[in-house]
């Protein structure tokens, strides 16, 4: 039975066809739309709330029907009452009470909470998952994870406080209301006033709780992101010594979550002690208004009983209520935070029925391209570029040049400001993005890794590959000479070891490594190196420059490389400044040419920093001999 409730929500329901990419705008938005995943249980919820209250609306009534029985047959010196009301009062609490409450124990907690927190949190994976690189670069990634999670937990909680407590406490008030009024208008008077008091107070309460709450929700993110930032570069933080400095930082955030915490404590304390004094007054009220009735044969003793007991109730249920609010707007608080956070829209996404690139040779044409950061200056000023199949070429250039905003161009990073790129003649803004970085295998300078084994790592860019097909492109790397040393803190070793949050357990070097082998398995045909060897000794780089000639063999490969040794056996060398192609030709005609390559080559006294002249002299020998 409970696996039957259970499955009525599929948590991790396909999106496809349900909703676009960019999340809904609004915190209303937002709740609409997952309101409508729920389906049908939200409306049976209602119902059995509906049923619920009209239960605990009855029970009352019948303990006066009881006392009024049992007043009448005193009266009358008979000691028989009506047991059919008696029969009543125990139906509605050992049968229908328990029955109600158990099935919407069920759509509560089986169907909604066990579902909707998980459904929220998927769907806005989805979306963030699939942002803009922008949109991680513009905040704290721990803060956006905590969005995440705290998305599905306020929507859980909001579903749960509407759909069962606030709609109880409405639904009751109606119905002891509406009997009140039916058994004399002045049994009801005072709950009408009390009701319109009580609103009076929330009215005024809300605006200053909504805006403590957002406060509140804000100040919790800021601070996750902060630790998060600080564990993250935690090695960065005992270099500079600044593990102190990184305590105040997060204080700072700790002390606003605090100040946050204590004006919405400050609101609370106040509503509740006026809510006190309001419920007194109800009591008091509603025991003379009694009392006044039953001395003019107005009411019975059974009919003041009924009345004190549903204002014990409702005394009750007013501070649940509180406290729900309180919980309401903390909830629509995240919202508010999440909605700011998270609802920027896609900007690069798939247009309407794109079809899979087509890789035939991997020619690349990079036509009047121009591209801007946003600031006065574009980071790619009209640049025409064409790339043979097949063909290996070397971007080079200073730091700046824009060599690496033009590889994020092609990849698809960024969309252009003007003009195109076309790979085998396909627009690349026409086709689908996975297609397109499937595509291309990259190798970047800055190597992140997976917390997970270094075989999940490898095999990365190509799951389905055989573990033959992983091991023999680690060798190809070089890795191999690691791996097997490798163990972790569960005694997990070689290639089933986990390396640590962005591979932060190996040096720079091996992280390096397992990269290219994870490029060499992807085996893409187009290949991008981003300073592929930057991190790597002589030695090591040496030995792989023979690995990464055979894997480049038939392929379109674009290199950077600071270290101009590494790129000047490429067919042909592009060099960049401020965004523009200045010099192009080969690591001959260049040097020949005394211009800006000429330059940057000369400073590098061969390729290699820091050597002496007859070193440099003998390395130059080398490359010429080598070229």
């Amino acid at each position: 039975m409970f696996a039957w409730f259970e499955g009525r929500i599929d948590p991790f329901k396909p999106t496809s066809g349900v909703h676009p990419l960019t999340p809904p705008t609004t915190k209303w938005r937002i709740l609409r739309f997952f309101l409508g995943e729920t389906g049908w249980p939200l409306a049976v919820m209602a119902v059995l709330t509906l049923m619920l209250s009209l239960i605990e609306v009855l029970l009352p009534i019948s303990i006066g029907w009881l006392i009024d029985a049992v007043t009448e047959a005193d009266r009358a010196g008979v000691r028989v009452i009506d047991w059919r009301i008696v029969v009543l009062f125990i139906l509605l609490l050992l049968a229908a009470r328990p029955l109600v409450t158990f099935l919407s124990q069920l759509v509560r907690n089986q169907v909604l909470s066990r579902n909707i927190g998980t459904l929220v949190r998927w769907r806005t994976h989805e979306f963030v998952a699939r942002a803009d690189i922008s949109f991680f670069q513009n905040d704290f990634v721990g803060r956006i994870a905590t969005k995440v999670t705290q998305t599905g937990q306020a929507i859980r909680s909001l579903i749960r406080l509407f759909a069962d407590q606030l709609l109880f406490v409405v639904l009751y008030m109606a119905g002891v209301v509406g009997y009140l009024l039916v058994r004399h208008p002045l049994f009801a008077a005072p709950l009408i006033v009390w009701t319109v008091a009580y609103a009076i107070l929330v009215y005024a309460y809300v605006p200053r709780s909504r805006a403590a709450a957002r406060e509140v929700a804000d100040t919790a993110s800021v601070f996750s992101g902060r630790l998060v930032d600080g564990y993250s570069n935690y090695l960065t933080v005992r270099l500079f010594t600044a593990s102190t400095r990184e305590d105040a930082y997060v204080r700072e955030a700790l002390e606003s979550g605090v100040t946050a915490t204590g004006k919405q404590m400050r609101l609370l304390t106040g509503l509740s002690s006026l809510l006190t004094f309001l419920n007194g007054l109800l009591l008091a009220a509603s025991g003379l208004v009694g009392v006044l009735l039953w001395s003019h044969g107005l009411a019975t003793p059974g009919d003041i009983a009924s009345v004190i007991a549903m204002t014990l109730q409702i005394q009750q249920l007013s501070r649940l209520a509180t406290m729900s609010l309180s919980d309401v707007f903390e909830s629509v608080g995240t919202l508010d935070d999440t909605v700011r956070s998270l609802s920027r829209p896609q900007l690069i996404t798939d247009r309407p029925g794109a079809r899979p690139l087509a890789v035939k040779g991997g020619g690349i044409d990079i036509d009047r391209v121009s591209f801007g950061y946003g600031g006065s200056r574009p980071a790619i000023d009209d640049l025409t570029l064409t790339i043979a199949p097949g063909e290996r070429i070397g971007l080079v250039g200073r730091s700046g040049a824009g060599k690496s905003t033009l590889v994020s161009l092609l990849l698809r990073l960024y969309d252009l400001t003007d003009g195109v790129i076309r790979i085998d003649g396909q627009d690349i803004s026409t086709v689908a993005q996975n297609s397109l970085r499937a595509a291309i295998g990259v190798v970047t300078q800055d190597t992140s890794l997976l917390h997970r084994s270094i075989r999940d790592n490898i095999k990365y860019g190509r799951p389905d590959a055989s573990d033959e097909e992983m091991l023999a492109a680690a060798r190809m790397a070089h890795a191999d000479e690691f791996i097997p040393e490798l163990t972790d803190n569960r005694g997990r070793t070689g290639y089933d070891a986990y390396v640590g949050e962005r591979g932060v357990k190996l040096s720079g070097g091996q992280r390096q490594r397992i990269a290219i082998a994870r490029v060499l398995l992807k085996n893409a045909p187009i290949l991008v190196l981003d300073e592929a060897t930057s991190a790597l000794d002589s030695d090591v780089e040496a030995a792989i420059q023979d690995s990464l000639g055979l894997l480049m063999e038939g392929k379109t490969v674009i290199a950077i490389a600071h270290r101009l040794s590494t790129i000047a056996r490429m067919d042909r060398l592009v060099v960049m400044e401020g965004g523009r192609i200045v010099e192009m030709g080969s690591h001959a005609e260049l040097v020949a040419r005394g211009g800006v390559y000429a330059g940057l080559w000369s400073r590098q006294t061969g390729g290699f920093l820091d050597l002496d002249d007859e070193d440099a002299d003998a390395e130059r020998e080398r490359i010429a001999g080598e070229l």
